[in-house]
């Protein structure tokens, strides 16, 4: 008799001809040739002694000399997959389908090794491949019908397991596995049907089936009827358990039975019992946790259930009834990843209503719409019935008065719930409701009121108006700025959201000033989470771009009114990018572009040389990549020189300089130090800080938005909008989070001027556009070449031609030389090594936005103060020791053949 575990909802997972025991073996369909028949007889007999290292060895020794042999290649796979080798296994039913894609129980098999790995939607492509060229295959259909039940759609299950019994009537396996799917379904009357008639012809499962009845009955609220059938259960069991005949498993089963009576004590007992009998079984630990999260005991559950997620780390069960536990318990992150877990798996109606509460609770209102959506999608009954609870819940609260924060809890639920079912007026209603309660009786800096913004934005959203929309998710924002669970972020994907909802109504420029902030808020926090990508992103992209000019345009109109004289015609200008120190003279008219007028008010204001206070040093220099194909050679050594120059010959104190390479320069730890941990808190506005970056740059062709990029140690180049560092956002995080007036960026930007294929793309004829990243007075910006041409490694020596030039141009009149006097050499120096060597032109570039006397790095810090020591990064357990850092060692000199290695 088949005994019944309860395994999610279900009393019975249907597996028993989904993976075959023993291997299924293909015969050769040819015997014409002895030279390989011989061998391949000899691996099938193998097979059958399950020696499956031998028969894989007979099988190769056939494939060697015959590599056409579908049939070698199929019972290879076979003893591969044996062999738990399943990628090798894959690759070989791969192989003996393309040679023969014809034979369905190649598809079937492959199919099944899908299936045993636990990717149910691509065993659910090949049964259906089989299908194609077999429609009758009862074993096809079956095991198609386990996979969708698997992946949750009960409806697609439900179909085949009926096509099967038209095919082979009365199927056991196909009624009962029915009957389990119109049970997840809320098909409450056809499961009962079904396990009817099941009990009427199988008396040897009657007991288990019961139980199933039973549930279905609870469900349908035939209470009288599921009592009935438990009834019987607890009787059949304690006759099991008379005298000295106990085992766990009885106890287990009778226990449950007690549970479903709603005697949740001797149901405790028999399984606290049963434990010891099974303590190594996860399904026994699993119901007592279940049992205890019932009657409330969330700490005890959560003990239990652990113990079971530890036996069995994939089972989705005991991850979602955990879930649970943690929410009890007000641990509702936690929560939220046990779910994530649990879905990552069976996906039911259970699954994603759960997590949409969870995130419902930690203020992911963002997240809580698209699951509450899922579930509905999974199991619309389930959601309705849920949504009557909540209701009876509020309606109990009420008649007694009470209006407290937990009747707000309950009304969110259902607003979350009527987001679902795409009813507006209701949930804003409802919300309101909400809302008001909330602000009567909580701080205004709460973060339970943020989320409430949050939610009313939602469903403002959801009628289609994305402008009080956003009003609510700003402030959300704003008020959650500093909290330390990271909650902010939510805040940032609805914003996000509401880009979306603008862009599609084609409103470029108001999404475009959302993204700006949140592509800001991203870059300072390190976040990737949920970030856009493909058409999205380019969507994305071109909204920013929209909301650029109409920003620049208008700061220009503004300006040019504010110092155009009424009824002047003319006035001399001086142009901000003009070399400093000089003025150039020009004719701007009333009709003059505004530009010219712009540049007039800004090169107007009154200049004032200051001391430099102190002086910082971010320096980051990447050969060595995470992705090793685009490693280049020198790039850690010029930071590490670079460093060394500037600490023992500029006065740069060694604990105000920061150096990162290879492994260290990750894109978080980057962005931490230039935007939150380290130069937002030292450096003040009277400082200078020299920003120094050596790796790859990619061209904005390589993103799909058109956006330059910077290589950082981890950064993936088939994702860079998500792994990279935007140029665009570089300038804005400086311009932004560093206080000072004073910054030089040093771009010595590589690409490979040949890399070969495998370097991904990096390759181009153009080197970064410093015009993206110049943002303001105080900046200087020197790029190692012009954008349309290559900056290049020594063929000379170790090291870039750029940044060996840099410091010796700096080094020219020693620690007092200017900027501009080492621009000079710089660009004579660079453009004729390289042109000799290379026969092409590299110019370095510099952009300046500077006001007064021209920069001397070496002066010593008028008034300096202390670093801040070792800091704690996001990707290491603390920052580089920069007086102790080394670079990783540049990779072997090149061959002839590859020396052209630019950058």
């Amino acid at each position: 008799m088949k005994d019944f575990l309860r395994i999610g909802a279900a009393a019975l997972a249907f597996s028993a001809f989904l993976i075959t025991g023993n291997p299924i073996l293909t015969s050769p369909a040819w015997a014409d040739s002895k030279s390989y028949q011989k061998d391949l007889s000899r691996g099938l007999f193998q097979m059958n002694k399950k020696d499956y290292e031998s028969a894989v060895a007979s099988f190769t020794l056939v494939l060697r000399d015959n590599p056409t042999i579908y049939e070698a290649y199929l019972n290879r796979a076979q003893g591969r997959s044996e062999l738990r080798d399943f990628e090798g296994a894959l690759a070989d039913y791969d192989q003996a389908i393309k040679l023969n894609p014809n034979v369905v129980e190649s598809y079937i098999k492959r199919a099944d090794l899908h299936t045993k790995m636990g990717n149910y939607q691509p065993a659910v492509d090949d049964y259906s491949l089989a299908l194609r060229l077999s429609p009758k295959n009862v074993d096809a259909i079956l095991n198609r019908g386990a996979a969708y039940k698997k992946i949750g759609d009960y409806q697609k299950a439900i179909n085949d397991f009926s096509s099967a019994l038209k095919l082979e009537a009365g199927s056991y396996e196909a009624i009962k596995e029915r009957a389990d799917c119109r049970a997840k379904a809320n098909d409450l009357d056809g499961a009962i049907e079904d396990y009817e008639f099941l009990l009427k012809k199988n008396k040897y499962s009657a007991t288990a089936l019961r139980f199933n009845l039973g549930e279905v009955f609870l469900a349908k609220g035939a209470k009288g009827s599921a009592d009935e059938n438990f009834k019987q259960v607890i009787a059949y069991y304690n006759k099991n358990l008379k005298g000295s005949r106990k085992n766990g498993n009885d106890l287990l089963q009778r226990g449950l039975a007690y549970a479903k009576l709603g005697e949740i004590d001797k149901a405790i007992s028999d399984l606290q019992e049963a434990s010891a009998w099974k303590s190594d079984e996860a399904v026994t630990k699993y119901n007592l946790g279940r049992l205890k999260l019932i009657k409330g005991d969330s700490k005890g559950a959560i003990a239990d259930l652990t113990e079971a997620i530890r036996l069995n780390p994939k089972y989705s069960p005991a991850l979602m009834d955990r879930a649970s536990a943690y929410a009890a318990a007000g641990e509702y992150m936690n929560a939220q990843k046990d779910l994530d877990a649990a879905l990552t798996g069976e996906k039911t109606v259970e699954g994603f209503y759960n997590r949409a509460m969870a995130r419902l609770a930690i203020g992911d209102s963002s997240g809580a719409v698209s699951d509450i959506v899922e579930a509905k999608n999974y199991g619309a009954q389930y959601v309705t019935n849920k949504k009557a609870q909540l209701q009876e819940q509020i309606s109990a609260k009420e008649s007694k008065g009470e209006r407290d924060i937990a009747l707000s809890d309950l009304l969110e639920q259902v607003v979350l719930i009527e987001l679902g079912e795409n009813n507006g007026d209701v949930a804003e209603a409802l919300e309101k409701r909400a809302l008001g309660i909330k602000e009567k009786q909580l701080s205004k800096h709460d973060p339970k009121l943020a989320h409430s913004y949050m939610m009313l934005g939602r469903v403002y959203m959801k009628k289609k108006s994305p402008t009080k929309a956003e009003a609510l998710f700003r402030t959300a924002m704003t008020r959650l700025k500093g909290t330390t669970d990271g909650t902010q972020k939510f805040a940032i994907f609805n914003l996000e959201d509401c880009a979306k909802l603008l862009m599609q109504s084609s409103q470029q420029e108001e999404a475009g000033a959302i993204l700006v902030d949140t592509r800001m808020a991203r870059a300072v926090s390190s976040m990737n989470d949920r970030a856009f990508s493909g058409d999205i992103s380019r969507k994305a992209e071109r909204a920013i771009e929209a909301y650029k000019k109409r920003k620049r345009a208008a700061e220009q109109k503004e300006l040019a009114e504010q110092v155009q004289p009424e009824g002047s015609e003319s006035m001399t200008v001086r142009r901000v990018d003009a070399e400093p120190g000089t003025t150039v003279a020009s004719t701007a008219t009333s009709s003059a572009n505004a530009v010219s007028a712009a540049n007039t008010a800004l090169s107007d204001k009154k200049v004032t040389n200051k001391p430099i206070r102190d002086k910082w040093a971010l320096i980051v220099g990447i050969s060595n990549f995470k992705d090793s194909s685009i490693n280049l050679h020198y790039c850690a050594k010029d930071a590490k020189d670079f460093y060394d120059f500037l600490v023992t010959e500029k006065n740069f104190a060694p604990d105000h300089v920061q150096l990162l390479t290879d492994n260290t320069a990750t894109r978080a730890n980057i962005l931490s130090l230039l935007g939150n941990k380290w130069l937002p808190r030292v450096a003040e506005p009277d400082d200078l800080v020299v920003i120094y970056f050596s790796s790859h740059g990619s061209p904005s062709s390589l993103d799909v938005g058109g956006v330059n990029y910077l290589v950082a140690h981890d950064t993936d180049i088939n994702d860079l909008y998500v792994t990279g560092i935007a140029m665009q956002d570089l300038s804005r995080i400086i311009k932004e989070r560093v206080h000072c007036d004073r910054v030089m960026v040093l771009l010595d930007a590589c690409h490979s001027g040949v890399a070969a294929p495998s370097s991904k793309g990096l390759a181009r004829s153009g080197n970064v556009n410093v015009d993206t990243i110049v943002q303001g007075t105080g900046q200087l910006v020197l790029s190692s070449s012009s954008p349309d041409q290559r900056s290049w490694e020594s063929k000379r020596y170790q090291g870039s031609v750029f940044t060996k030039h840099l410091i010796e141009g700096l080094r020219k009149d020693g620690k007092m030389t200017r900027l501009g006097e080492a621009f000079n050499y710089l660009n004579e120096e660079v453009q004729r090594e390289v042109m000799r060597d290379r026969g092409v032109l590299q110019n370095p570039v510099m952009k300046s936005k500077w006001e007064g006397d021209d920069l001397v790095i070496g002066v010593p810090a008028a008034k300096p103060s202390r670093g801040l020591g070792n800091i704690e990064l996001p990707d290491q357990a603390r920052a580089v020791t920069t007086s102790n850092a080394e670079p990783a060692k540049p990779a072997a000199k090149p061959k002839a053949s590859s020396t052209r290695r630019a950058r």
